[in-house]
C-alpha cells in the first residue's frame, strides 16, 4: 500500500510498510554525504547513494538527464502534473512488477519537488544485497547455460506483464551469488496494452549494450550465450 502526501516543498510517495518519516532533505545526496551513517556513493548517472533508513540499507537515486539536454538541465524536468512525473510512474511500474512476482527493487519512498515550470525528483528503494551488475560478473567468469536461459525467461515474464523497459542493459541486470537475476532502473518504463513488435526493442537494446561492454572489457561472453538467452525468451 502507498501513502501519498505533500510536504512544504515536495510531492511524496511512501510505502505504508516503511514507518520512517521522510523529510525533503533526505531525498538529496548532500544530506546523506554529511550523515555519520552514510555508507557509499555509487555509480550511475548523477550518482546513487547507499543509505541507512532505520537500520535498513536502501538506495537513493536522483533523477538525472543524459546527453546534450543533460548539460543544460541536468536534473530538471518539465512539470506536467504529479502523476506525470518520473518517480510517480516508476513507482507504479515497480508495484506492478512486484505484484507479478518479478525480482525488482522494493520502493520505499519517492518525491518530486516543483519549482515553477520545473521539478527535481528522487526515488528510494530497498538495497538488493549480495548483488552485482551482470557486466561485473562477466568480467570475472562465464555464466552457465542455465543462467542465460533463465535470464531470457525473466525478460519474457516482464514483457508478458506489459512492462516495456526503456533501458535494458547489462548494467541494469543484477545477479547474486546464487545466480538469481534482478531487473533495475525502470525510469521511463511503460505499460503496454498488448504484446506487439515493441517487445523486440528492449532485447535489441540489451544486445547492443552487452556487445559494447564486451568490446571494451573483453567479457566472458560470446554469441552462443546470446542464443541461449533467446532460447529462454522464446521457450
Amino acid at each position: 500500500m502507498t501513502r501519498e502526501f505533500k510536504s512544504s516543498k515536495c510531492f511524496i510517495l511512501q510505502s505504508r510498510e516503511c514507518a520512517h518519516e521522510f523529510s525533503d532533505e533526505e531525498f538529496t545526496g548532500a544530506y546523506w554525504q554529511h550523515q555519520p551513517g552514510h555508507q557509499a556513493t555509487l555509480g550511475g548517472r548523477g550518482g546513487s547513494y547507499l543509505i541507512d533508513i532505520d537500520g535498513r540499507q536502501a538506495i537513493l537515486r536522483r533523477y538525472q538527464r543524459g546527453g546534450q539536454v543533460g548539460k543544460l538541465l541536468s536534473d530538471q524536468y518539465l512539470w506536467l502534473g504529479w502523476r506525470m512525473t518520473r518517480p510517480w510512474r516508476e513507482w507504479h511500474i515497480l508495484l506492478r512488477a512486484l505484484k507479478a512476482g518479478l525480482p525488482v527493487p522494493v520502493p520505499l519512498a519517492a518525491c518530486a519537488c516543483r519549482s515553477g515550470l520545473w521539478y527535481r525528483a528522487a526515488l528510494i528503494t530497498v538495497y538488493l544485497e549480495d548483488t552485482e551488475m551482470l557486466t561485473q560478473r562477466l568480467q570475472r567468469e562465464k555464466l552457465a547455460a542455465e543462467s542465460w536461459l533463465q535470464l531470457g525467461l525473466l525478460i519474457k515474464r516482464m514483457q508478458a506483464e506489459g512492462i516495456r523497459h526503456a533501458d535494458l542493459t547489462s548494467d541494469n541486470v543484477l545477479i547474486d551469488s546464487q545466480n538469481r537475476f534482478y531487473l533495475i532502473d525502470f525510469d521511463q518504463a511503460r505499460v503496454m496494452n498488448q504484446i506487439d513488435d515493441w517487445q523486440w526493442q528492449p532485447l535489441y537494446r540489451f544486445q547492443r549494450s552487452i556487445d559494447k561492454r564486451n568490446r571494451a572489457l573483453n567479457l566472458n561472453y560470446d554469441e552462443d550465450d546470446w542464443q541461449l538467452l533467446m532460447d529462454g525468451y522464446q521457450s
